[in-house]
């Protein structure tokens, strides 16, 4: 039906009155969407800062951003969550939890918030609820790696307390502390361990397993001074801890305090003369100070207690090659090849030894099983083409050396890719920055 000329200009005139109308209220509107675009703007400048606060690990700092672009916008989701994540960091899984819940609500089809609520509720031992957060995450994201990562590492730590729950419930003697001390230790927590094993001392300074274990963990931590510390207040206690001892050396070994190390050592050794691991030890430390001699007593008497030890055999051929006992080293080496026929590292000394010898067709054939058992190993090919050249099979010799130099390259230009997109990833741009990763 065709309509009339009169129902066409009334359809314009009304037209025309909603355009008026809206017009007349577009100035209002206009500066009502500016103010909450200036205050989106500068809520998003403020967690942007704070990423690039963490990205330099000054955590605190980063909170203060982070807060300040939620005072601005308490719906902004992200901001929530980085604020989480920053807690994270600080160990503040309460308020992390709080954070990344308010992040869902302002936000519920939010990812990564629920994977982060799940990594806060993972580390205070709410395994259900860390289990239901990521199942969630991956709900919404199936492609998440970093969720299905944090689902797995929650199915695990839930087995691993639960595990823990029903030992302490059989050794009641031992303090629950402890327990979940021990688990953060081996899943490489050690932050987390230190202060649990702390709190444990709190409450029972003469807990020696809690001081061994936060000695192991400064040990792994590198705090040496620390471990040293803990180790000898332990043997104070209880002088005739042989564990706590070796320990010790060890921590005195890795502080290169080779005498010190020594002297622990020979206090073992003097009761427990079959101790392996104190004589290897043993071993290294007169190693380090240069009486080889008397290193290689040590790695003689390892290899009669245990004629499988390959390490020992690998040490004592270096002692022997650095002596000029090249027939003893070529043995010494055969017998680690005999226990382990694809060592890369064997089959160099061992070529090394021949080299050393004049026995360059031997050489080459060692050289070239190193090469066989590790693509990458270019101090073999270096070494092949070297034993090439003596030989005076100069066109061998030119194309191993090649060979070394082209995987020298390749590696720089992996180890400068490798920095260069380290570097990219700390660089924060200009829009809403969403942290992915805890560290744990």
């Amino acid at each position: 039906m065709k309509k009339s000329k009169y129902q066409i200009k009334k359809l314009v005139l009304s037209i025309c009155l909603v355009l008026c109308i809206f017009g007349c209220a577009s100035k209002d509107k206009k500066t009502g969407m500016n103010v909450k675009s200036n205050k989106y703007q500068v809520a998003t400048e403020f967690n942007n800062l704070g990423a690039k606060y963490v990205n330099k690990d000054m955590i605190d700092d980063a909170i203060v951003q982070f807060k300040r672009a939620i005072l601005i916008n308490p719906d902004f989701a992200e901001a929530h969550n980085n604020l989480g994540v920053a807690y994270c960091r600080q160990k503040m899984f309460d308020s992390a939890i709080a954070e990344f819940k308010l992040a869902i609500k302002a936000n519920p089809d939010y990812s990564k918030a629920h994977d982060n609520l799940g990594f806060a509720y993972r580390n205070k031992n709410m395994f259900n609820e860390a289990i239901a957060e990521h199942n969630l995450a991956l709900k919404i994201n199936p492609q998440d790696v970093e969720a299905k990562k944090n689902l797995e590492l929650a199915k695990e730590g839930k087995k691993i307390y639960e595990k823990s729950s029903a030992y302490q419930t059989v050794n009641k003697e031992i303090a629950s502390g402890s327990i979940i001390g021990y688990n953060q230790y081996i899943r490489g927590l050690f932050d987390e361990a230190i202060t649990s094993f702390k709190k444990v001392l709190e409450d029972n300074p003469d807990d020696i397993l809690a001081s061994c274990y936060l000695g192991h963990t400064y040990t792994m931590k590198g705090m040496m001074d620390e471990a040293i510390r803990v180790y000898k207040e332990v043997l104070v206690k209880d002088p005739s801890n042989v564990l706590a001892r070796l320990n010790l050396g060890e921590a005195y070994y890795g502080n290169g305090l080779y005498d010190e190390a020594i002297l622990e050592y020979d206090n073992i050794i003097k009761t427990n003369p079959d101790n392996i691991r104190a004589i290897y030890n043993l071993g290294d430390a007169y190693t380090e100070k240069g009486q080889l001699d008397k290193a290689a007593i040590m790695y003689n008497k390892v290899i009669a207690f245990n004629p499988n030890f390959q390490e020992a055999y690998n040490r004592l051929g270096a002692i022997y090659i650095q002596q000029g006992l090249y027939d003893d080293a070529i043995s010494t080496w055969k017998k680690t090849l005999e226990l382990n026929p694809n060592s890369a590292r064997a089959h160099l000394n061992l070529g090394l030894a021949y080299t050393s010898k004049g026995m360059l067709e031997d050489a080459v054939n060692e050289f070239k099983k190193t090469v066989d058992a590790d693509r990458e190993n270019i101090g073999a090919y270096y070494n092949l083409a070297y034993a090439y050249e003596e030989k005076d099979m100069i066109d061998e010799a030119v194309a191993e050396y090649k060979n070394a130099i082209n995987l020298s390259l390749v590696n720089k230009s992996k180890d400068i890719t490798e920095t260069a997109n380290k570097q990219k990833e700390s660089e924060t741009e200009d829009v809403i920055v969403t942290f992915d990763k805890h560290k744990n």
